[in-house]
Order: C-alpha cells, then sequence, then structure tokens
C-alpha cells in the first residue's frame, strides 16, 4: 500500500527530532533563484580570495547539478545554543572567546554520522535513494534552508530562525522522493 507523500514528510520530520535534529524542512531540488544572487555576489568581489566559491559557480546553487536523480531536498538544522549567556566569555580579558560551535567535536563529523542513519532509514523505509552533505559539496544551505521553511538569511549572512536564532548548524539529505516542499 502506498504511503501520500504529506505522511511520508511527516515521518521523517518526527525521525529527525527524535534522533536530536532541532530544525528540518523540505525544498524542491531544482534551484529558485540563488545562482543569480551568488552570480552578483561573485561580479561584486565580494567572494575575496574564496576561490573555491568561483570553482563550483556553475553547480552552486543548483541542487539538480549536484545530483541530477534528485526531486527534494530534506533540510536539517542541528542547535548549538548555548545553555547560558554566549557573552559571559567577553567580559574575562584574559579569556579567548571563539565561535561556540568550535568548542565542541567537529560538527562535520557529529552532523554526518547522524545525518547517514536517517538516510539509511528514510531509503529502507520508503524505497528510494539519497544523498547526504554536511558542507561537503557546493550546496548553498543558507538560501537552500530559506526555502525549506526553516528561517531566512539574516543581513550578517547567516541563516536566523524564530525559533533558535542563528544557533543552527545546517545539512542536506538529497532524495530521490518527491516530498511537498514547504513554504520559505
Amino acid at each position: 500500500m502506498a504511503i501520500d507523500a504529506r505522511t511520508v514528510k511527516t515521518r521523517i520530520a518526527d525521525k529527525a527530532r527524535a534522533m536530536g535534529f532541532a530544525a528540518s524542512g523540505v525544498a524542491r531540488a531544482q534551484g529558485a533563484g540563488e545562482r543569480e544572487g551568488l552570480a552578483r555576489f561573485l561580479e561584486d568581489g565580494r567572494a575575496g580570495d574564496m576561490a573555491w566559491m568561483r570553482d563550483a559557480r556553475d553547480v552552486r546553487g543548483r541542487p539538480e547539478a549536484i545530483w541530477p536523480a534528485a526531486r527534494s531536498v530534506i533540510v536539517l538544522g542541528a542547535s548549538y545554543a548555548p545553555a547560558g549567556d554566549p557573552l559571559a566569555p567577553l567580559a574575562d580579558p584574559a579569556r579567548a572567546a571563539i565561535a561556540l560551535y568550535a568548542l565542541r567535536r567537529d560538527y562535520h563529523d557529529v552532523l554526518k554520522k547522524r545525518l547517514k542513519v536517517l538516510a539509511r532509514w528514510i531509503a529502507e523505509t520508503f524505497a528510494c535513494e539519497v544523498r547526504v552533505f554536511v558542507d561537503t559539496a557546493p550546496v548553498m544551505e543558507k538560501p537552500l534552508a530559506s526555502r525549506a521553511g526553516i528561517g531566512w538569511q539574516g543581513k550578517h549572512t547567516n541563516l536566523v530562525s524564530r525559533e533558535f536564532g542563528s544557533w543552527l548548524l545546517l545539512c542536506e539529505i538529497f532524495t530521490t522522493l518527491a516530498l511537498p516542499p514547504d513554504t520559505p
């Protein structure tokens, strides 16, 4: 018996939450204007010495160019919000202050491991193909997360979520499932 796409999407979101992902949303795998913004960004010289942005410009912003079989992208966010005041270290000039996500284990390793478990469950449960990305491919994660309804890109260029602020690390599962996209 076939399960409708909305039920599949709900089951995936529930499983993601149970695995510790704070946010999830779905976007279509076809690009939606991200490339125009990237082109302006590059033309204005705002990439500085980040040659990797220019090198993959033909693929970046086009999930379908990364994997043509992909129909949907499941975007997930893991919260790294501090338990206390994030500005407290600044009060002690003898103490260094670094990005909070850098105080923990490398998020690439932690999230990729969890993401692979979730992706394997999705592939086995819904008979589809999947690919996972944690900052490891030319995926424009923040615009994609915005399209998936997780938040919006602020002036500081970070993703902002109503629920989690700017405290989300992003990762994606590309899938051959045709899931209903969320509203940006």
